[in-house]
């Protein structure tokens, strides 16, 4: 009973029975590491009453449920790193309000949302690289005073909305490094400190219009954070180096909207368009069909619309002849040009007399 510490790695273990560390009342640190549980009932850790830390990490958790964690009065550390969790909310840690880290990296969490730690006060810090999320909103991190370090590397994050970071006085690390992030709007990093360790780097920044604003305000911290990959002729410039006034969007154009190959169309072959067009930052390119459908860069059943504006329509049909519209478009802007295609309906020969 006076065990502190125990660790159990790589042992089978495919599950915890209920109350199966009840009587170690003294334990304060506890490694359950890789032993390919899949989930963890409620009262596993029941009467742990001076655990500290908990390791739960490199398992295959898909799930975790709201008292799968209650009753751990001590608890400060824990890490469910490297499991296949999907979905966290408010009741996920409700019942652990004395946590202070949290590692949550390498799962195939999607969103955060609103009020998912704000039962976690104290937090510190948490860590959620290699994760899916895609963008990020307010409430996502409210009500936590006392966070140091958030990491959010190695995800797909494109958007962090103006309000998502603001009331983290206590904030001092902020890792972004290796998203899909294009912009910044003004508010995205209010009061992070002078000091503070902010990573930026290896997201596809759009140094064009958009960005006006931020570097206007932008501070020393971002200073060597933000290197530009569109538009090409900014290609590897440090946003700094950019005067604001060269920052510009441009109206979008098709330059050019033709058939891909020059052979006659005939019924069951496959119609290639190609539609280029210009602009800053790049137009999205959406076609519409004869039909009156519109197409877009997903994949839609016998048509397919490529990014490089390039066009497929297969197993061609009568209905599949008429104009065909391609339109151009971002932010400041749309073009369109129009194309017209004839598909050739082979007539049967009348047999002879």
């Amino acid at each position: 009973r006076k065990l502190k510490r125990l660790f159990l790695r790589h042992n089978h273990l495919s599950s915890i029975p209920t109350g199966a560390f009840s009587n170690l009342r003294s334990l304060e640190v506890l490694t359950l590491l890789g032993n390919g549980m899949t989930n963890i009932q409620p009262g596993s850790f029941s009467n742990l009453l001076k655990l500290e830390r908990l390791y739960l990490n490199v398992n295959k958790l898909t799930e975790i449920y709201p008292d799968s964690f209650s009753n751990l009065p001590q608890l400060r550390t824990l890490d469910l790193g490297s499991n296949r969790i999907t979905n966290i909310d408010s009741a996920t840690f409700a019942k652990i309000p004395t946590l202070q880290k949290l590692d949550l990296h390498s799962n195939q969490i999607t969103v955060i949302q609103p009020g998912t730690f704000s039962g976690l006060p104290q937090l510190q810090e948490i860590a959620m690289s290699a994760n899916k999320l895609t963008n990020i909103g307010p409430g996502a991190f409210s009500n936590l005073h006392q966070l140091q370090r958030l990491e959010l590397i190695s995800n797909h994050i494109s958007d962090i909305q103006p309000g998502t970071l603001s009331n983290l006085p206590s904030l001092e690390v902020l890792l972004l490094k290796s998203n899909q992030m294009t912009t910044i709007q003004p508010g995205t990093f209010p009061n992070l400190p002078k000091n503070a360790r902010l990573d930026l780097r290896n997201n596809p920044w759009h140094c064009d219009c958009r960005m006006v604003a931020f570097r206007r305000r932008m501070t020393p911290l971002f200073e060597n954070e933000i290197i530009c990959e569109k538009p090409t002729n900014f290609l590897g410039v440090k946003l700094k180096d950019i005067r604001p006034e060269k920052l510009v969007c441009v109206r979008p154009k098709v330059v050019s909207f033709r058939k891909g190959k020059d052979v006659t169309l005939l019924p069951g072959k496959a119609l290639h368009l190609i539609c280029q067009a210009s602009g800053i930052p790049k137009p999205d390119i959406k076609i519409t069909l004869p039909s009156g459908r519109n197409a877009t860069a997903v994949p839609d059943g016998r048509v397919t619309v490529n990014e490089n504006g390039s066009i497929i329509v297969r197993d061609l049909t009568k209905i599949d002849a008429g104009l065909y519209v391609c339109m151009a478009s971002n932010h400041v802007g749309s073009s369109f040009e129009t194309l017209s295609i004839e598909i050739i309906i082979p007539t049967l020969a009348k047999p002879t007399t």
